[in-house]
C-alpha cells in the first residue's frame, strides 16, 4: 500500500543546475534523487531533487559553496 510522507524538494530554474546538483550530491553522498517537479511547486526546468527533510542545511550549504543556483526548497508531501 502506498503512503505519503514529507520530503525536502529543491527546484531549479535551469536543467544544467539540476544536473550539476545531482552530480554534486552524489559526490558528497547526500541521499536523494532527481524527480519531476511536484504539482505543488513550480520552476522553469521541470526537474527537482528529492531528499530527506533533515538534509536541508547540508543541501543548502553544499549548493551555495558550489555556486549552483536553486529556485525553491520546500517540504512537500509525496507518495512513496
Amino acid at each position: 500500500m502506498r503512503q505519503s510522507r514529507d520530503f525536502l524538494v529543491i527546484t531549479f530554474s535551469e536543467t544544467s543546475d539540476a544536473m550539476a546538483a545531482e552530480k554534486l550530491f552524489q559526490e558528497h553522498q547526500i541521499p536523494g534523487r532527481i524527480i519531476p517537479i511536484p504539482r505543488q511547486l513550480s520552476a522553469g526546468c521541470g526537474l527537482s531533487w528529492r531528499t530527506e527533510p533533515d538534509e536541508r542545511e547540508i543541501v543548502r550549504q553544499t549548493l551555495d559553496l558550489a555556486g549552483i543556483r536553486w529556485h525553491e526548497m520546500e517540504l512537500v508531501k509525496l507518495w512513496v
